[in-house]
């Protein structure tokens, strides 16, 4: 009963966040006529994702305890999830849709940083070396770079396409590569009994690694090329296999499938950020 009683309160902060900023992602991006609103978001939490890499799951900067999935390290990679993929990339993406000045960033920036200091006093948010005054110095930056990597995109330049087309294709891969270890299907790591924690620190490498074979691929129209990634993905997961580095308990043709899925994923996304250039 206890257990229950934690995790509802350690809970609602964080789901109560991730639906308000889900509905005013909505709301406002369907009143805005921008274009590549979903290509800026997936940009942005791509951003997210890469700064949060090191800073958590190499060195520990701080940890989440939202207790919504029964295992720690999983718990703990979904407090990520909400902060990096929800929280802050919808607040910069919208900023940034609305061209707002440097006051309403730094009014967003220290909402959050008084966030930050609720979840601590809450004990959901544990920082070990990193400070609260760190997050209002990077979410600020982060701003402005989310508002000049758009401008960019919208002058269709050709390094800001490759960026957001990377970006965006490794967000959807590594967040369903996490889907896939949450149920047990995926886990990377040498030994019987690793981490959670290697694979974490592996799989964001391995989605970095497939991501890069995925955008270099895409450009090139018809069915050949799609095979040509599926064939060598397949094959990456078999050396993996081999080296003792993956354990794979999806179905063969499910595995099949996941690969396919990510190749078409990326060639969409391809047309779509190079859409009227």
């Amino acid at each position: 009963m206890r257990k229950n009683k934690l995790v509802k309160k350690n809970s609602i902060p964080f789901l109560l966040l991730a639906v308000i900023h889900v509905l005013l992602f909505f709301i406002f991006a369907k009143r805005s006529r921008q274009k590549n609103i979903w290509i800026l978001l997936l940009s942005n939490i791509g951003m997210a994702y890469l700064f949060e890499y090191p800073v958590l799951n190499l060195f520990k900067g701080y940890s989440y305890k939202p207790y919504i999935l029964n295992k720690r390290a999983h718990d703990q990679i979904l407090g990520a999830i909400f902060s990096q993929a929800l929280y802050v990339p919808i607040t910069a993406t919208l900023l940034t849709l609305y061209k707002k000045n440097r006051y309403w960033k730094l009014g967003s920036t220290i909402v959050y940083y008084g966030i930050e200091k609720y979840f601590l006093r809450l004990k959901i948010y544990k920082a070990y070396w990193w400070k609260p005054y760190y997050t209002v110095f990077f979410i600020n930056v982060y701003f402005y770079i989310s508002d000049w990597f758009y401008r960019a995109l919208q002058a269709k330049k050709e390094w800001a396409q490759i960026i957001a087309h990377y970006l965006s294709t490794e967000v959807i891969g590594v967040t369903l590569l996490y889907i896939s270890a949450v149920s047990r299907k995926v886990r990377f790591g040498r030994g019987i009994h690793h981490s959670w924690r290697e694979h974490f620190i592996i799989a964001p490498l391995y989605s970095l690694i497939r991501s890069i074979f995925l955008v270099k691929n895409s450009s090139k129209p018809g069915i050949p090329p799609r095979l040509t990634i599926l064939i060598a993905s397949i094959g990456m997961d078999i050396v993996l296999e081999r080296t003792g580095l993956l354990k794979l308990r999806l179905n063969k043709l499910w595995n099949l499938a996941f690969h396919a899925i990510m190749a078409i994923i990326s060639r969409f996304l391809y047309l779509k950020i190079r859409q009227n250039k």
